[in-house]
């Protein structure tokens, strides 16, 4: 058997487990890959399935994906029927079928419940994988008869050397855009591929860090470039998580900063800024940590808040008031 070939992006422990199901035929009928976003769960699912068929450089027409359809909440029982049925099909090639199930924390529970009568009477080289965020969002039933494989965070070392040989890219920009992934893959390879997002990203973070250090009306207004959604709309509630997801980074980089650790920050590109953001926190006490304490804190409500149906502009407005 040819050796399989497999992405270099981390995770050597999933892969050489399943490097070892394929060369030992012990190739299990269900798999669950868990972990959060960006990690590559998809990017290793899909050689998986190469490399299941035989083909390392592309994937047949035997591979089938689920996933929620455009502004649908959840995966639906007919979608998770006709992917039932698309495998119970002969294979074009005489080979694996296989069904990917992206987001797999959206089936709704008549598709969970369909799903599991699939898996309770297995068939020969048919193959599902199921990628989550959360082991809890599959019944028991579901992942006592899967093999479950975890996804954690990839080192920034390893990030840096994906980008570097998969990529054209500067040894710098890879640098930082290694760190600003925290250990997520894919997000480092999704800022490269589209600069103009990245620097959006960038400016939203500077914006951010002056509007810790600006008086109140100057707040008000960056505010407004951030953020200006009065509603209680899901793009709303999404857009202020993001936010607070970028406040919470740049603090843990000012706490770093102040600890003397600049070899940790997320926001390597940023360090200027950051260290500038620290000196105007500690010129009142010579410590700047109590006020970035405080910072999380007020995250930490916020996000309480969001998850108590708050309006979002609301929440943000109120860490503005008490940074």
């Amino acid at each position: 058997m040819a050796d399989n070939t497999w992405p270099n992006i981390g995770h050597e422990k999933v892969i050489d487990f399943l490097d070892r199901a394929l060369k030992n035929n012990k190739v299990a009928q269900t798999y669950v890959f868990v972990g959060s976003d960006d990690l590559g769960k998809s990017t290793i699912a899909l050689a998986f399935a190469r490399n299941l068929q035989g083909d390392s450089d592309r994937v047949s027409s035997d591979l089938y994906i689920l996933q929620p359809e455009e502004e649908k909440k959840s995966i639906s029982i007919d979608q998770v029927r006709e992917f039932i049925k698309m495998l119970s099909l002969s294979s074009f090639l005489n080979s694996y079928k296989i069904g990917l199930i992206k987001q797999a924390d959206l089936l709704s529970l008549e598709a969970k419940s369909a799903l599991l009568k699939t898996l309770e009477e297995p068939k020969e080289k048919v193959v599902i994988i199921l990628l989550v965020t959360k082991e809890e969002s599959l019944p028991e039933t579901i992942m006592s008869r899967a093999q479950v494989l975890y996804f954690n965070p990839v080192p920034a070392a390893a990030i840096y050397d994906y980008l570097l040989k998969n990529y054209n890219t500067n040894r710098s920009l890879a640098k930082d855009l290694a760190s600003l992934a925290l250990g997520h893959p894919l997000t480092a390879v999704k800022y490269l591929e589209n600069p103009d997002l990245y620097r959006r990203y960038l400016v939203r973070a500077e914006t951010w860090l002056e509007i810790i250090t600006a008086d109140s009306s100057t707040r008000w207004r960056l505010l407004d470039t951030l953020f200006n959604d009065k509603t209680w709309s899901k793009q709303a509630v999404e857009l202020a998580l993001e936010i607070l997801a970028l406040a919470e980074g740049l603090a843990r980089d000012l706490l770093l900063l102040s600890l003397n650790q600049p070899d940790r920050l997320q926001h390597i590109a940023l360090i200027n800024r950051l260290e500038t953001v620290r000196d105007v926190l500690a010129a009142d006490s010579s410590d700047p940590i109590p006020a970035i304490l405080k910072q999380f804190q007020l995250i930490a409500q916020a996000k309480d808040y969001l998850l108590a149906n708050v309006n979002p502009r609301l929440v943000l407005e109120q860490i503005i008031i008490n940074l």
